[in-house]
């Protein structure tokens, strides 16, 4: 064993990046870095931190790069972001600049080129590489293996979601570690889904100028004075939080989260008409979901994949006598229109209606039906209703963006196709369910004596009850 007392720093310094930073830099990492610091010297660490400006972040993944590099063999480590800006100019120049306040020798080991950095005598497979991360070219973070491996992703929040599914498949090495920074700008995407869908998979952190002694309370004041406390300006800029909504996102972050927070009993909206929206897939990726409300309340009665028209309609029918519906609407573009004339041969009492999304809007601010059945569960939401706490649904609903129709002027929800195969994002079925059911007013079914409904030995039988009799649904 080496008894060289240099060796043994080294050998403490590979797992203690803080260590290496104060001894080697002469450097003293804030609070803030020395928790991430930390948090990647975890073996096989998956970090993603968030954050306002100026915290020190950059100069964070410089420390990480060189820590790595220096404490052991066959190193890989891969940097992207969505600008050559933010890796050569800022990233690579902090590379730069604490190469140059190691030892000498150290110093002058360590090559800085334009976008690689290696250090002398340790081989090809030794070495940090810049690679811009772009959405026609997503191959940035791909191809990587060494046994000693760590990505490096500045400005996460901006790089497209096919460079991180190419990134996938060199995780499965063993102690590779993947480390994600930025300013949590947009409220979708992998960097955001860190932090929320797939939270469990990643060490988050979030770091706030407040706390920063780097940042000056001057630049926090500023942002106070000219954007105010509650504005998203504020709250990605100084608090390193996700925004409410991102500028296109129709519906915010905060009302989403607000609504699945709210916890009300069905029985105080008895009066209100209750309504079932169905959207429809067939094959794929998409999703099938009904969704029923009433009043302020909401549930998500089924959702599933590859169900056949038939099969759905009866799925419907079953869910419209169960619960008593008022109204059943179904989206019949494509696969829905079979489901819908189904559902109509069967009989059923209650109001059923086919919606098309691209159908005119009843007022002229929107450019169709499904932008005013959007804007108007959007209204729901805010005026006090209630969603069912499921990840999914909240995922569906802060999705879609929008825009105004260049020839009329009129706001339009972007469409679930451009979604899907330009912004990659998954089609928004869940909330486009519950956003059938606001198609059109609704009003509930009267109950007159004589009826199928009347009161019978001392209680009251309704439709549901006698169209499940006789149907036997």
């Amino acid at each position: 064993m080496n008894t060289d007392p240099l060796v043994q720093r080294f050998r403490e310094y590979r797992n203690d990046p803080v260590l290496f930073v104060r001894e080697i830099f002469g450097a003293v990492p804030t609070d803030q870095q020395v928790e991430f610091l930390k948090a990647v010297a975890e073996e096989n660490s998956r970090v993603a931190a968030k954050s306002g400006h100026g915290v020190g972040k950059s100069v964070t993944l410089a420390w990480l790069i060189l820590w790595f590099m220096w404490t052991r063999g066959d190193v890989e480590i891969p940097c992207t972001a969505p600008s050559g800006h933010q890796l050569k100019d800022v990233l690579w120049g902090e590379l730069d600049a604490w190469r140059m306040k190691m030892p000498p020798e150290m110093a002058s080991a360590t090559v800085v080129t334009q976008d690689r950095v290696t250090i002398s005598g340790m081989g090809r497979k030794h070495y940090a590489v810049a690679r811009t991360a772009r959405k026609e070219s997503p191959e940035a973070l791909q191809g990587f293996h060494a046994r000693n491996l760590m990505f490096i992703i500045d400005e996460a929040a901006g790089v497209p979601d096919e460079v991180f599914v190419l990134m996938q498949g060199a995780l499965t090495t063993p102690n590779a570690r993947v480390v994600m920074t930025g300013n949590p700008s947009l409220v979708t995407g992998y960097f955001y889904d860190a932090f929320n869908r797939n939270k469990e998979h990643w060490t988050r952190l979030t770091f706030s100028c407040i706390d920063s002694p780097l940042v000056k309370p001057e630049y926090i004041q500023q942002i106070i004075d000219e954007y105010g406390l509650n504005s998203d300006i504020y709250n990605v800029r100084v608090l390193g939080e996700f925004p409410r909504q991102s500028i296109l996102q129709f519906i915010p972050l905060d009302i989403v989260t607000m609504a699945q927070a709210r916890h009300l009993d069905k029985s105080q909206y008895e009066y209100a008409p209750v309504v079932i929206g169905a959207d429809v897939s067939y094959f794929g990726d998409d999703r099938s979901v009904i969704f029923l409300r009433q009043g302020l309340y909401s549930e998500r009665l089924f959702i599933g994949r590859d169900i056949d028209t038939q099969a759905y309609a009866a799925l419907i029918a079953r869910f419209a006598i169960e619960r008593e519906s008022d109204a059943v609407f179904i989206d019949i573009t494509g696969w829905g229109a079979g489901a819908y004339d189904a559902l109509k041969n069967m009989g059923l009492r209650c109001q059923i209606l086919g919606v098309s999304g691209a159908a005119s809007s009843t007022r002229p601010e929107y450019a169709n039906k499904r932008m005013e059945s959007w804007a108007d569960m959007k209204k729901w939401l805010i005026d006090g209703g209630t969603l069912p706490p499921l990840e999914d649904l909240k995922d569906d609903l802060v999705a879609p963006e929008y825009g105004y129709h260049l020839g009329n002027g009129r706001m339009k929800l972007e469409s679930k196709q451009f979604m899907k195969q330009v912004r990659k994002v998954p089609s928004p079925d869940n909330a486009d369910a519950l956003a059938l059911t606001f198609a059109y007013p609704v009003r509930k079914m009267e109950i007159r004596p004589g009826s199928m409904a009347q009161v019978q030995n001392g209680r009251r039988r309704s439709y549901g009850h006698v169209l499940r009799e006789s149907v036997r649904i």
